[in-house]
C-alpha cells in the first residue's frame, strides 16, 4: 500500500533581505545572515524547521562574528531534490560541501536538534572545519525515542502523520512538545514552523531524515575534540536534559549550559538568554 502526500502549490519565494541562496552540488541552499569579522558562526536547524528558529538570536549569539543561518536542502526555502540523501550523514556532507562553496575554512558550528547531530558528524569527520561547536537539545544514538518520533519513523504511519498534518497540527506540536511554555507560542512562530510544509517534497524530506539509521553515529560523541559547548532546555520534552548531561560527560572539555525554563527550542522561546551563553562562548573561540 503507497500513500501519497498531498502536493501543496506554494513556490520557494525569493531571498530577502539578510537572506543569499548558494548552489551546492547544482542544490539551491538559501540562509539568513548577519555581518561581523572572524571565523563565521553556523547554525543549523533541526527536523521540519528551518534558518527561521535562529531568527531572534542569530546576530546577538554570533558575538561580531558573520552568522549565517542555514535551511538544509529538503526544509526551509532550500532546494528539495529526490532522489536525495537527507540522512545525518548525507546533510553533514552537504554541509561540509556548503562551507566550501562559500570557501569557508574554519567556522564555529551551533546544531539544533537534527542539526546537532550533523554538526557533531562534522565536527568529528573533519576536526580542522570546526573552531568550536554548540550543541543545543542535539539529537543523538542514545535518546530515549518519544512517540510521535516513533509515529514517524513508522512505515506508512510516518507517511499518513505527515500527509494529515495542517496548521493547526503545527501549533499543537509547537506547544506542547517544543516549547515549554506554551504561551510563548506566537503566530509568528507558527507560521515559520507551518510555512515550509506547503512546499512540495517537505514531507517525504523529513521522513527520509528522521528514518536516518541512529547506530550510524553510536559513540559519536567521543570522537569530538574541539571546544564543545552543550545548551538544553530544562523543560525539554523531546530529548530530556540528561541527555545532555551525558553527552557532557563524554565530551572532553564540554560545558553543559541548562536554561531551565526553556523546552526543545531554546533559541526560539528564549532568545535573548541562550544568546548571551553563546556569544559568551564564541568570544572565547
Amino acid at each position: 500500500m503507497r500513500i501519497s502526500l498531498p502536493a501543496r502549490r506554494r513556490a520557494i519565494p525569493p531571498p530577502e533581505r539578510g537572506q543569499r541562496d548558494t548552489v551546492v552540488g547544482g542544490v539551491r541552499w538559501r540562509s539568513r545572515e548577519t555581518e561581523g569579522r572572524g571565523d563565521p558562526v553556523v547554525f543549523v536547524h533541526g527536523l521540519l524547521a528551518s534558518s527561521a528558529t535562529w531568527e531572534d538570536a542569530l546576530e546577538p549569539a554570533s558575538a561580531g562574528r558573520p552568522g549565517i543561518a542555514v535551511d538544509l536542502p529538503g526544509f526551509g526555502c532550500s532546494d528539495r531534490p529526490w532522489p536525495f540523501d537527507y540522512s545525518v550523514d548525507g546533510q553533514a556532507q552537504g554541509l561540509v560541501d556548503f562551507l566550501d562553496a562559500r570557501g569557508i575554512e574554519r567556522a564555529v558550528l551551533v546544531g539544533n536538534s537534527l542539526g546537532g547531530a550533523a554538526v557533531m558528524r562534522v565536527a568529528a569527520e573533519h576536526p580542522e572545519r570546526v573552531a568550536a561547536l554548540v550543541l543545543v537539545d542535539a539529537a543523538t544514538s542514545e535518546a530515549p525515542i518519544v512517540w510521535p518520533v516513533r509515529v514517524m519513523r513508522s512505515p506508512l504511519l510516518g507517511e499518513l502523520s505527515l500527509s494529515l498534518a495542517a496548521r493547526p497540527f503545527v501549533a499543537y506540536g509547537l506547544r506542547r512538545w517544543l516549547f515549554a511554555d506554551s504561551g510563548r507560542v506566537t503566530s509568528h512562530a507558527i507560521d515559520d514552523a507551518w510555512f515550509p510544509l506547503t512546499i512540495p517534497g517537505t514531507r517525504r524530506a523529513a521522513l527520509a531524515a528522521i528514518r536516518s539509521d541512529p547506530r550510524r553515529y553510536v559513540g559519536l560523541e567521543d570522537r569530538l575534540r574541539v571546544p564543545t559547548l552543550i545548551v538544553w532546555g530544562g523543560k525539554d520534552r523531546l530529548i530530556p536534559v540528561s541527555e545532555g548531561e551525558r553527552l557532557a560527560a563524554r565530551i572532553p572539555g564540554a560545558r553543559l549550559v541548562v536554561l531551565p525554563d526553556a523546552g526543545h527550542l531554546p533559541q526560539r522561546e528564549l532568545p535573548e538568554a541562550f544568546a548571551r551563553v553563546v556569544a559568551g562562548f564564541v568570544s572565547r573561540h
